[in-house]
C-alpha cells in the first residue's frame, strides 16, 4: 500500500511541476528549433483591412470615456475603422457617455436587458461591417499600433484570429499588481512559443482580432467567450496566433478579493469549456489538444494536485521524502496565510509569492466547485477599478 501511495505522490508531484515548469521549458525550447512559415507572410504596414472595433461595456461609467478617447487615438485609417460600444443592461451613465461621441463615429448599442458578454458581442458582430473584428474590454488601453500589429497577420489565409499581450500597470497601491504583472509575463513566454508552433491554447478576450468570416455567434450560455472563439477557429483548421507587440494595458484589481472572484469565474468557465470540447481534446492526440491539456487543463487541476500532495505527505511523513515535502508545504502555506492577513501592507517577495500563488490556486479550486454546483452564470460580480 505504501509503495502505491508513494507512486501517486510522485505522479501528482510530476504533473504539478510539469505544468508550471517542464511544459513551459519544453515548449519554449522547441520553438527555437522550429521555423514558422507564417512569419514570411506577415503583411507590411500598408496592409489595412476594414476593422470593426467592438467594446463590451457594462456599467463602465468610470472608464468608458478614457476607453473611447484611447480608441480614437489608435493609429489606424479612420475610414476603415468602425467603433461599436455595447452597453447592454447598464444602469449607470455608460450609454449616455458613449452617445456623446456619436458625432465622432462611435456606434452605441444599448438595450435594458443584460444577457451577458457573449450575447452583447453577438449583437455587435451582427452589425459589424469590417473584415476583421477586434474585441476589447472597456477597462484597458491599447497601444497606438495595436490594431496594425494584430491585422498584419491576416495577409496569411491560414490565420483565423490573433490575440495581443496583456500588461498590468505597475501600482503599489493595488494588491494584485505585482502578482498579475509577473503572471502575465510568464504566460506571454508560453503563448509566444505556442503561437510559433501552431496555435495558442486560449485567446485574450480583451485584445482579440478575428477574421469575420470565421466568427460564429457565441453560445450565450458560455462563460468564457474567448475560449469559444479559439476552439471554433482551431476546429475550422485555422490558426490562432499571439502577437506580443499588440499591447493592452489595464489596472490590476484594487483588492486581491476582486482578483479571486475573476479567477473563480474564469475557472468555472474553463471546466465548462473542457466538458463542451471533451471529444475534441481527449485523447489528446492532436498538437493543439496536447498543448491545451498541458497548459490549461493541468493548470485548472493544480489546486487538486496541491491538496493530494499535502495529504499524502502527511500519510507518508514517516519517510524522509514525505517529511521533507510536508515541512516545505507547511512553511510555504504559513507564509501564504501570513501574507494574506498582511496583504494591505508592502510584502517581501518571499511572502508575496506564496500568498499570491496560494490564493489564486484556492480560487481555481472554488471555480471547480462552482462549476460542479452550476452556480456560475454568464453575469458576474464586477471588480472595483
Amino acid at each position: 500500500m505504501e509503495s502505491f501511495l508513494v507512486f501517486i505522490l510522485y505522479l501528482v508531484l510530476f504533473l504539478f511541476v510539469y505544468n508550471y515548469f517542464l511544459y513551459p521549458f519544453f515548449i519554449i525550447l522547441l520553438s527555437r528549433f522550429v521555423n514558422d512559415p507564417h512569419e514570411s507572410l506577415i503583411g507590411q504596414n500598408d496592409f489595412s483591412p476594414s476593422v470593426s472595433f467592438i467594446i463590451a461595456a457594462y456599467n463602465e461609467e468610470r472608464v468608458i470615456r478614457q476607453k473611447i478617447i484611447n480608441t480614437l487615438e489608435i493609429d489606424y485609417p479612420a475610414e476603415k475603422l468602425q467603433v461599436i460600444v455595447v452597453a447592454d443592461g447598464s444602469d449607470d451613465a455608460t450609454e449616455k457617455i458613449v452617445s456623446e461621441y456619436k458625432g465622432q463615429g462611435i456606434i452605441s448599442l444599448y438595450q435594458p436587458e443584460r444577457n451577458g458578454k457573449s450575447a452583447a458581442l453577438n449583437r455587435a458582430a451582427e452589425i459589424a461591417t469590417g473584415d476583421i473584428l477586434v474585441f476589447s474590454d472597456a477597462n484597458n488601453d491599447f497601444s497606438k499600433d495595436a490594431i496594425n500589429c494584430l491585422v498584419r497577420h491576416f495577409t496569411d489565409e491560414n490565420i483565423g484570429a490573433v490575440t495581443g499581450a496583456k500588461h498590468i500597470y505597475a501600482n503599489k497601491e493595488r494588491q494584485a499588481a505585482e502578482g498579475d504583472g509577473l503572471y502575465w509575463k510568464y504566460e506571454s513566454r508560453i503563448k509566444k512559443a505556442e503561437s510559433h508552433l501552431g496555435s495558442i491554447t486560449a485567446a485574450e478576450g480583451e485584445i482579440l482580432a478575428v477574421r469575420k468570416k470565421y466568427f460564429n455567434p457565441i453560445d450565450i450560455s458560455l462563460i468564457n467567450d474567448d475560449a469559444a472563439i479559439t476552439f471554433d477557429i482551431v476546429k475550422s483548421g485555422k490558426r490562432v496566433l499571439y502577437d506580443e507587440d499588440a499591447k493592452a494595458y489595464e489596472e490590476a484589481s484594487k483588492d486581491l478579493i476582486d482578483d479571486y472572484h475573476v479567477k473563480v469565474r474564469m475557472t468555472s468557465g474553463g471546466f465548462q469549456t473542457l466538458v463542451r470540447e471533451k471529444a475534441f481534446l481527449f485523447p489528446p492526440m492532436s498538437w493543439f489538444a496536447f498543448t491545451f491539456v498541458s497548459h490549461k487543463v493541468l493548470r485548472w487541476l493544480a489546486p487538486h494536485f496541491m491538496l493530494i500532495i499535502f495529504i499524502l505527505s502527511i500519510i507518508l511523513s514517516d519517510r524522509p521524502d514525505g517529511l521533507f515535502l510536508l515541512w516545505a508545504q507547511i512553511l510555504f502555506y504559513s507564509a501564504a496565510i501570513y501574507g494574506w492577513i498582511k496583504r494591505d501592507t508592502e510584502l517581501p517577495v518571499y511572502i508575496y509569492i506564496p500568498m499570491y500563488f496560494s490564493s489564486m490556486n484556492f480560487a481555481l479550486f472554488m471555480g471547480f466547485l462552482r462549476f460542479l454546483n452550476k452556480k456560475q452564470g454568464v453575469q458576474w460580480r464586477k471588480a472595483e477599478r
